[in-house]
This record gives C-alpha cells, structure tokens and sequence, in this order.
C-alpha cells in the first residue's frame, strides 16, 4: 500500500499589534528583544519546528503598530481560530495578533503591499505623564498653517536620500507619498498622517522632526523645499520613536483591518479617509 503523502504546509497571514517601547525593533536581532523573535519563538513553540514570519515592514526600535501584516507557515491539522488562540494565549502583553487567517500560498505581505500609512503624534506642552510616552510633547505648539504647507510638498514621487538613513540601497531612494496631512484629535494632539508605497529607514521621523522645526520657525518652508530636493543625506534630528505608529497597509483587496490608535483616538476599519477629525 502506497504511503499516504503528507499534506501541504498552509501560508497564514495576521495583522499584528505591538507596543514597541520594550522591543528594539520589529526585525530578529541576536541578543535582544524584538517583535519578530517573540512571535517566531511562540510559533515554534507550538508548532515544534523552525518558523520563519515575514511582515509588511521593519519598525524601528521604540516604534509601534496597529496594522503591522505578517505571514507563515504552518502543517495541518492547525486552523486559523486554533492558531490564534494558541498563539495570543502565549504571547507577552505587549503583542496581539488579530484576524490571523489563510492566504494564498504566493502572499508576501511586504512585497504585494501597495501603501504603508504611519501616523505620528505631537502633543501640547500640558500632556500629561500617562501620555508622555505615547506623543511627541512639544514645548512650543508648532503654527499650523506653516504645518499644512509644509506638508503639502511632500505630495509625490522624489527621493528621501537627505531624510533617511541608509538601509536598502539596491532599491533606490524614491518613494511615491499619497497624503501628508495634519489633523488634530479631540485630546489636543496633533496627528501627522502619511501614506507611500515605500518608507525608508527612519523616514517618517525624520520628516517629522524637520516639519515641526517649520512649524515653530526654526526653518523656513523655503529651506524646506530645498531639503527634499538634496540628494546628499543631510538629515535634520529626527522626532522621537515613541509617537510614531504604523497603523496600516494597503493591498489588492484595500487596507488591513485594526482598530487604529485606541490610547490616542479611535480609528474605525477601513480607508483613513473615513475618519472624524479637523482639519489643520
């Protein structure tokens, strides 16, 4: 009698959740703690094998998520709901797993990606201390209207060499951004909100930090504009990693589903586009 053969292995996706204060980063590093070695160490604790997860991004040390996308394999006779249970119930308090669910067997969550939105978090100089760890609490409150303007450049396709730090160079230095805007929420805060194709390392920080010394007019919007047009990396102090927030990514079918920033203001599922807010 033939051997049964056995059965195929089944690619998982997930949106993942993770308070990055404690992690140095999302990506597997030797020696310390980070987003992917804690979720690839429970996986192999269950799955009583080596386990490769892959994600939609790299966050930065500090760095959180709502809408981080991740993938992997697992053998039958595990399911989607079985995997999720097990896999929450083993995870520290500061990763949650969400809509874990089968894919295609091709799906790569980084590379069929069609857009990343981040949001990063600036908070008025009364922010209190429970919030402090969570926003970008400012001194000075950065003008808004030179905040919209400013932003209103990023709008397009251009390199980021001089607001980035060296990463991938084999894939360039252009990234095509959709929306660069500023809102603010009910708690005072003001929210940076941008969406691209790409980011690259540190990218958003760096814009973040540079936007905010136009905002309070330590540079001009002209300067500015100059700076996205250099070439050379000549980046600006970056804004702290403990406001910025990667709250989805877009794909074929439309974004991942999360329940957006719930310590600074709800997001329903769904395009950015739909939510409550004020323009700035």
């Amino acid at each position: 009698m033939a051997p049964v053969p056995a059965k195929p292995a089944v690619r998982y996706r997930a949106t993942v959740e993770y308070d990055g204060a404690a992690f140095s980063g999302y990506q597997v590093q030797p020696s310390v703690r980070t987003v992917q070695g804690t979720i690839e160490s429970q996986l192999e604790r269950m799955l009583n094998g080596q386990v490769r997860v892959h994600a939609a991004g790299r966050t930065d040390a500090g760095v959180h998520a709502v809408g981080q996308e991740i993938v992997f394999d697992a053998l039958p006779p595990w399911n989607a709901a079985d995997l999720s249970r097990a896999l929450n119930s083993l995870l520290p308090d500061d990763i949650l797993v969400r809509n874990l669910r089968p894919s295609g067997p091709a799906f790569h969550p980084r590379f069929d990606a069609t857009g990343r939105r981040y949001e990063y978090y600036v908070g008025p100089p009364s922010t209190g201390p429970l919030r402090a760890a969570r926003v970008w609490a400012l001194a000075e409150v950065p003008d808004f209207g030179r905040l919209k303007n400013a932003s209103a450049l990023l709008i397009g396709r251009r390199s980021f060499a001089a607001l980035s730090k060296a990463g991938q160079p084999e894939l360039g230095t252009e990234c095509t951004v959709e929306l660069a805007s500023w809102t603010r929420t009910c708690l005072g805060d003001l929210r940076f909100t941008i969406v691209a194709d790409r980011f690259l390392h540190r990218m958003v920080r760096y814009v973040v930090g540079t936007l905010v010394e136009v905002g309070i007019g330590r540079r001009d919007v002209a300067e500015w504009s100059d700076l996205l047009c250099e070439q050379e990396a000549r980046p600006p102090e970056p804004a702290p990693a403990c406001a910025l927030y990667l709250t989805g990514v877009r794909y074929a079918e439309g974004w991942n589903r999360n329940p957006g920033v719930p310590c600074l203001w709800p997001m329903p599922d769904g395009d950015h586009s739909d939510r409550p807010n004020h323009e700035v």
